[in-house]
Parts: C-alpha cells; structure tokens; sequence
C-alpha cells in the first residue's frame, strides 16, 4: 500500500526541499540588500553598472532583473550589469502587483494594443513574459520612473513600465527566451 503514495512523499519532498533553499535564498538576499534610502526621482534611462549582486546570480547569457522594492531593471550579460534603468511596476496595493519569479521573455512585438476591462493603449514595444504581463513603454506615465511609492497606487496593472528610450533599447537587447527575474 505504501509503495503506491511513493510517488506523492517523494513530490512532497521535493516541493519541502524547494520552498526551504527559496526562503534560504531571499533571506541571504534580504540581508545582503538592505533598504536604501529613497533616490530622487528620475528621468535618466539607463547608466552603465558595475558587478552587481543581481547579476551574479543568473547564469544564463543574458537576463533582465526587476526589483520591485527599488523600482529599477538591470540588463545582466554572463553576470555583469550592463545597463540599468528605473522603472515602475504593478499596483501593488490594489492587488495588481508585478508578480514575483522567474520568466522567459514569450514574444517580441511591435505596434501592439493591450487590451484589458476598461481600457485599450497602443504600445511601441511589447515583451510579455507571464502571460499578460510583459515589459512596455509608457507615454501616458506622469510620475518619474523609480518612485518609490507612487507605483503603489498609481502603477501598471502588472506590467514593467519603461521609459521609451530604454524600451527601444531593451526590445533591440532582448529575443524570445530571454531570462527575466522579478524580486521583491
């Protein structure tokens, strides 16, 4: 009889074994990222970045890296950080935050309208990764890029908002299969 559920304790396990390195890896990663202190807001697109933790992390040959808590993304090559841009994600405190994990860039596109309950923009550049939640430009944004709080409640509905410069950039940088990792 028991030989029959080996299966299930051995799935069991191994999602035990999962959760516990995952929580392990955002711990050493909390306390290795203190919080900063606000930066003013800006405009500025990209600078270039030195070795960054978020970087060293991926292996894969390229991997874009959203932090939710600081409001930027880091265009990452065989671990180094090549360029970094502020950005602005989900609604957190309307339950529409940019979900948390790690993704493959799906499609490449142009010229395309998203489409949801009560409103329909036409975007430049549309990279989705999770189903309907993707990297695009934004025109119609009036806070700066990397606030820090108004993302809370005047955000995207789950998107990674980028300014259209870095947009254009990152639509060039990118092709289907890119990693995308978005932390906390």
């Amino acid at each position: 009889m028991l030989r029959g559920y080996a299966w299930v304790l051995a799935l069991g396990t191994a999602v035990l074994i999962m959760t516990v390195v995952l929580l392990a890896r955002s711990t050493v990663s909390a306390a290795a990222h203190p919080p900063q202190a606000a930066t003013p807001p800006t405009t500025a697109t990209t600078s270039p970045v030195p070795m960054d933790p978020q970087c060293a992390r991926g292996d894969d040959e390229r991997r874009i890296v959203v932090s939710v808590a600081q409001q930027r993304m880091w265009l990452c090559e065989h671990g180094r950080s090549t360029r970094s841009s502020p950005v602005t994600t989900g609604r957190s405190a309307s339950g529409h935050g940019t979900p948390i994990g790690s993704w493959r860039i799906v499609s490449h596109e142009t010229a395309r309208f998203l489409e949801g309950p009560g409103y329909r923009i036409r975007v430049k550049y549309w990279l989705p990764f999770f189903g309907d939640v993707g990297f695009h430009d934004s025109p119609w944004q009036r806070f700066p890029y990397g606030d820090r709080e108004q993302y809370k409640t005047h955000g995207s509905l789950g998107c990674v908002h980028v300014p259209g410069p870095m947009m254009a950039e990152l639509y060039r940088w990118t092709r289907v299969g890119t990693a995308v990792t978005v932390e906390r």
